[in-house]
Formats: C-alpha cells, structure tokens, sequence
C-alpha cells in the first residue's frame, strides 16, 4: 500500500512539473529566437520593434489613404514610389560616404528624424505633385538607413555576435510588422480620414521615438567601425573592386524573394493556378511567423565568410525550387494538389529569404574596408534596391505571361547561387600582408578585406 501511494502521489507531481515547466519553455524558445545576448542588441531590438510597428501601421493602410482619402489615382502613387525608389538608388551611395566622414550612427539618427518629418509630410499632402516630392525625399532615407543600421549595430556588438544580432532585430521587425498591420485593421475598418491620419502620423512618431532611443543608447558616438576594431588608415576614395560590384549584383539577383512574395506569388495564384486566392493571407501570414522562427538559427552558419558563402549558395537553390514549384502549381488541375504545392513554395521561398540575407550581412560587411565601411555598404544595398525596380518589371513582363517563366528564373537564380562563392572567396596567396591579432575569427575577416583592397 505505500508503495502504490508513493506511486500515485508521483504522478501529480510529474504532472505538475511538466506543466510548470512549459512557460519557461517557452521563454526560453522565445529568448533564443528573438532576444540578443549583448545588452547593445536587446536595446537595438526594441529601437526595431517599434520602428516595425509604425511602419507596419503604414504601409497596411498607406495604398487605401492615397487613393481613396487624399484622392490621387493608383497611376500617381506608382509614378511617386517609382521616383522614391530612384532618387534612393542615385542618393545611397552618398550618405554612405557622409557616414564614414561623421559616424554611421550619427546619419542613422538624421535619418531616422529625415524620415519623420517626410511623414508629416505625407499628412499635408493634396494633390499628385506634392506627393511625389515627398515621396523622393523618403526614398533617399529609405535607401540610405539599412547600411547605415547594418553600420550601426556591427560598431556595438561584438564580431561574433554581429550576425546573430542582425538575425534576431530582423526577426522582432518582422514580428512588429504584423502587429502593426493588425493595429491598422482597426482604422482601415473605420474608414474615417482621421483614422488613416493616425497611422500616417503614428508612423512618423515611432521615427521621432526610435531616433531619440538611438541618441540615448550612445549610436551618436558610433563610426563605421566595428566594435572593438581600430582606427583604419589608408586611402577613403578608391574605387570599389570589381568583385564587389559582382557580389552586389549576384546578392540583388538572390533577393528576389521580396518581388515574389509581394507581386509575383499574388498576381501568379490568382490567375494562373486553381488555388483559391483567400489562401493568400495564410501564405503571407506563414512566412512572416516562419520569418520569426526560423531566422536566427539559419544565420547561425552565417557567422564567418566561408558560411556565409554556403548559405548564399542555398538561398538560390531554394528560390530555384520555389519557382519549379509555382511553375508546377500552374499545371495542376487538382485544387488541394496545387495548394499543397504553393504551401511548398512559400516555404521554400522563406527559407531563400532568411539564407540570403543572412549570407549578404556577412559578405558584405567582412569585404569592406574600415575606412570606407559605410561607403561601400551602401554600393552592397544598390543591387536590393535594383532588385526592387527591376523585378516587378520582369516577373510581370517576363516571368508570368511565359510557359517557362518560372523556370527560366529558377535557372538565372540558381546560377547565381552557385556563382557567388566563386565570385567572392579569397584565393589562397591573398590578404598575407594583413597582420593577424585577434584569433582565427578576426583573421578571416582581415585577409578577407585585403583581399578586395588590394
């Protein structure tokens, strides 16, 4: 008898501690997704936080405010972000070099305070022509901050946890993203003009918001180093080699996972494949929460060049399956065939997603020189943003209208993939003048840039 009361009485107490056990579970599973290590980090994953949820708000109801509150035609919105995405283009490099002059953070906060009063702006706005005047001067911010935030973090975080940094900020922006489109379904659901104003001038305070956080954190005192680099020295106007110029265009090729998800995936479901468009929303939702999960432990590898190199190479092979995918998805008669095919498809272009950006962080910055870090971060964003005016153009001009569309893409990216540790590893007899201090990690990085300066 006391050996079965012992027996019973153990069994409440396992259950207890199962359950007990499951919020701290989860704690943990969240820390390790979305919480950095550095004190530096978890301050500049709040500053993300809530610059993801102004923007969030904003670009959720943005389109409906321009058409249907301010009263301009779908054709001038377009014609106003297609200068924006221009005048960022021409203006990035620019500010680059500003901020190897004064400081990455100090640029980052005037661009944050720039972009604030551009939304103001957006509030003011009447007719086509103001629109789009605003709309080129949020471009040239637009273009310029995320070298210059990529700056910013790599000066106040340690080498080995830049990446896992930029990792985890990327993933608390996307979970701010979607919760500042669901706090935007209230205002778009009342449909009032100053309901969209809100989200319009939410928007603008989160940068105010974000800018003072960045001030009070020290970002203002931060240059283009590293953290715990020193001083660089030597030439600041050279040009950029060729092989960086390579790396920049191959890595824009890579990222066309941001048109698919926004332009092509849509347009292509809807009517090219017998899924239902409702799917849509789910599909969208289902990156964005495997975004979250997924993104630091897919940039773990990512840490140093030669990973970094690796997950280049799988990013075009998995937005290479993804385009077979939709492409058979469109052959499909099957709806519940074709559904299962296009949730492949999504997940697979999520996955692309997550190694190239990881894989362009570290290439990026590990082939930079010191002294013109901010410079040439900036020329590594042009092939994003070239990305960004191209590629709706060919996945709607090109891609869709074609029997082979996919396909063909699927073979450009892949080659692109393959070809970007070929285009960007160091040869062996490169770098040897560069004097090694600071251990095996610190030593790759260093022949690494030697080997694209000299």
């Amino acid at each position: 008898m006391t050996g079965f009361r012992a027996g019973t009485l153990a069994l409440p107490r396992l259950a207890g501690a199962a359950t007990a056990s499951w919020p701290s579970w989860l704690r943990g599973r969240l820390r390790a997704i979305l919480v950095p290590d550095s004190r530096a980090g978890r301050q500049l994953s709040l500053i993300a936080l809530v610059d993801a949820i102004g923007t969030g708000m904003y670009y959720t109801g943005s389109a409906l405010y321009f058409t249907q509150i301010v009263g301009l035609s779908a054709k001038a919105v377009g014609a106003g972000l297609a200068v924006g995405g221009v005048t960022g283009l021409v203006l990035t490099v620019p500010v680059g070099v500003v901020a190897d002059r004064v400081g990455a953070g100090r640029v980052l906060i005037a661009l944050q305070l720039w972009r604030a009063a551009c939304y103001v702006g957006f509030c003011l706005v009447t007719n086509p022509v103001q629109f789009i005047v605003v709309a080129a001067c949020i471009g040239v911010a637009d273009g310029a901050t995320p070298p210059n935030h990529q700056a910013v973090v790599s000066a106040m975080v340690s080498g080995a946890q830049r990446v896992d940094t930029l990792a985890k900020v990327r993933a608390v922006r996307n979970m701010g993203f979607g919760l500042g489109a669901l706090a935007a379904t209230v205002a778009i659901g009342n449909g009032s003009r100053v309901g969209y104003l809100i989200l319009v001038a939410g928007n603008a305070v989160s940068f105010v918001v974000t800018a003072v956080l960045l001030g009070r954190i020290g970002a203002a005192a931060r240059s283009s180093r590293a953290s715990g680099e020193p001083a660089a020295t030597g030439q600041r106007n050279g040009r950029v080699p060729p092989r960086y110029l390579a790396a920049t265009v191959l890595n824009g090729v890579l990222s066309l996972h941001m048109t698919v998800l926004g332009l092509g995936l849509p347009l292509w479901v809807a009517g090219h494949t017998r899924v239902p468009p409702i799917l849509l929303g789910p599909l969208i939702a289902g990156n964005t929460v495997l975004s979250v999960l997924l993104q630091a432990r897919l940039a773990r590898p990512a840490t140093e060049l030669p990973g970094a190199l690796r997950c280049a190479a799988r990013a075009g092979s998995a937005l290479a399956a993804c385009a077979v995918a939709l492409q058979l998805a469109g052959r499909v008669s099957w709806s519940i065939v074709a559904c299962a095919i296009t949730v492949l498809a999504v997940v697979l272009l999520t996955l692309a997603e997550l190694w190239q950006s990881s894989a362009g962080w570290t290439i990026s910055f590990e082939l930079a020189p010191a002294a013109q870090r901010g410079r040439y971060l900036s020329v590594f964003q042009l092939g994003t943003s070239l990305q960004a005016i191209v590629a709706p153009i060919v996945i709607t001009g090109l891609v869709l209208p074609s029997r082979i569309g996919w396909l063909a893409l699927g073979a450009i990216v892949i080659a692109c993939g393959i070809a970007v540790p070929r285009v960007v590893e160091p040869g062996p007899n490169m770098g040897r003048h560069r004097k090694v201090s600071q251990g095996r990690h610190r030593a790759t990085s260093v022949r690494a840039r030697g080997a694209w300066v000299s």
